[in-house]
């Protein structure tokens, strides 16, 4: 697993195989096909990182766009044992260098999404009580 510079063609390739997870999230916070999601993510974040997989495929795309942090990714992002263990460790230590320069960063999960909210916790986040957010919840 390899992080690397966004190109058109992984952003691409991650907004068709987006996770059926990322796409309910994006849908019910910001009403937004993932397509869409990906690639106004992609285009509106201040950091962006592409992460490809043991053969080089883009599996994930993850930015801080604000105060927020984020990740989209296909299914393959955790496919195997090695992508799973690298994707932690290369997740925590990427977390950690943007800590150095901002004071605060959140994120917005599904409750359903066990993933995401796992993830979140490992990089150290506070996972807090599920509460209506985005415009499903008007």
């Amino acid at each position: 697993m390899n992080w690397s510079e966004p190109t058109p063609a992984r952003v691409q390739r991650i907004a068709k195989m987006l996770r059926h997870q990322d796409r309910l999230e994006v849908l019910y916070s910001h009403g937004l096909s993932g397509e869409k999601a990906v690639m106004q993510s992609w285009r509106n974040s201040q950091i962006c990182r592409c992460i490809d997989g043991d053969d080089g495929k883009a599996v994930g795309i993850c930015g801080v766009s604000g105060s927020w942090i984020w990740l989209l990714a296909t299914d393959e992002l955790l496919a195997t044992d090695s992508h799973r263990r690298q994707f932690l460790r290369g997740g925590r230590k990427w977390v950690d260098g943007l800590m150095s320069q901002y004071q605060y960063l959140e994120n917005w999960a599904l409750w359903s999404n066990r993933t995401t909210l796992r993830w979140l916790e490992h990089l150290g986040f506070t996972i807090d009580t599920p509460a209506p957010l985005g415009r499903s919840a008007q």
